[in-house]
């Protein structure tokens, strides 16, 4: 079915006159890269949209990449949807980033097609990806999809300087050695986080990771602590290789990523945060916090041992809240075992849900209510 859609998503681009809508709040690499390669390929326009009336009220002829399959009954004929959030399991479909590249035709050197490769890997199967990747993984590619993210949060993406940098970068035939990434990662040298690295080890491993690959990228990349966390040589290390431009844009959003970081070590050291006792631990918090670094500054703090999640306030949708779960603990929570009117949204692996609930508490509650009665 995907193929069909690609297939008649290069029609929509062949006639030009179209405009594309991706989510908006958080975004990631693939949806970044998909923004860049429509926009070369003659987008008259780029959203950052979440809702269905919100993507009805675009006119003309429109494509949605990743996101739309929750509600693509709901839209006429001019619309197609190139995502891949719908399927109950994520090996069926592969990333907005590949079906957006088929359906404009692109052509990538072999390097750029292997980082992309890995961009759609991350994306659907997690850190987990790591496993097969080798010396590579996700590092700058934070930085620029949270550029991506914080520029255009919602509405109109305006940012077409960034995103034809993007796509320059994407069509590159620069062809370094793997060592040469080493001089991308120097760009960490320019961040202010190191302050709290010490403290929060775990927090902060992005940004450790960065600096020593800057003096050694491949036994950085390919390092038990790489392996843990995903961290390699990405299409962001590139694209700063390829497009030395795109610096500035990636230093602004590894920057925010970083804020995030320090907001959620800092929620950790005052106890902004409720523990949760079940069937398994959760932790609640009443905020936008990052998930991922609140576990592990939570971790870096000894508050955490064994199986849990995080359930923080969710960015998209007043009411609910973001479910997360480590990957390490992809067996023993599963939050695709969630059902109910009250899930927003299941991520195809699991590792992420979406509930309705008056609070964190009570959303950690819930989720542990359904995941015992899906289990006895």
């Amino acid at each position: 079915m995907w193929l069909s859609d690609v297939a008649k998503a290069a029609e929509i681009i062949r006639r030009g006159g179209f405009k594309a809508i991706t989510h908006g709040g958080v975004a990631h690499a693939d949806d970044t890269i998909a923004a860049a390669l429509l926009h070369r390929a003659g987008a008259e326009a780029i959203y950052r949209l979440n809702e269905a009336e919100e993507a009805l009220a675009v006119e003309g002829d429109v494509m949605l990449f990743d996101i739309g399959d929750s509600f693509a009954a709901r839209l006429p004929q001019r619309f197609v949807v190139l995502d891949h959030h719908g399927v109950g399991d994520p090996a069926e479909e592969p990333s907005s980033v590949v079906q957006v590249a088929l359906a404009v035709g692109a052509r990538a050197g072999p390097l750029v097609q292997t980082l992309i490769n890995f961009v759609d890997l991350f994306d659907r199967f997690g850190p987990s990806a790591k496993r097969w990747a080798g010396p590579y993984g996700n590092s700058l590619n934070n930085g620029l999809a949270k550029y991506f993210g914080d520029a255009t949060p919602k509405g109109l993406v305006k940012e077409e300087k960034f995103l034809s940098l993007v796509a320059d970068a994407f069509y590159s035939t620069l062809d370094v050695d793997l060592t040469a990434f080493g001089e991308a990662f120097r760009v960490a040298e320019k961040l202010k986080a190191a302050d709290l690295a010490e403290r929060f080890p775990r927090t902060f491993h992005l940004l450790r990771l960065m600096l020593q690959a800057a003096r050694d990228p491949l036994p950085t990349s390919m390092s038990k602590e790489a392996l843990e966390t995903g961290f390699g040589i990405d299409f962001g290390s590139y694209a700063l290789l390829a497009v030395p431009e795109l610096e500035p844009y990636i230093v602004r959003g590894l920057e925010s990523h970083f804020s995030e970081a320090r907001r959620a070590a800092e929620t950790a050291e005052r106890g902004r945060y409720t523990v949760v006792k079940g069937p398994m631990t959760a932790v609640a918090v009443e905020d936008h916090v990052p998930p991922g670094p609140l576990y592990n500054a939570l971790l870096d703090l000894g508050v955490l041992n064994g199986p849990a999640f995080i359930v923080v306030k969710d960015r998209r949708n007043p009411g609910a809240y973001t479910l997360w779960r480590p990957d390490k603990f992809a067996k023993e929570i599963d939050f695709r075992r969630l059902e109910g009117d009250r899930v927003v949204f299941k991520h195809a692996s699991g590792f992420l849900a979406v509930v309705k609930a008056e609070s964190a508490e009570e959303a950690a509650k819930y989720a542990m209510s359904i995941w015992t009665s899906s289990t006895t």
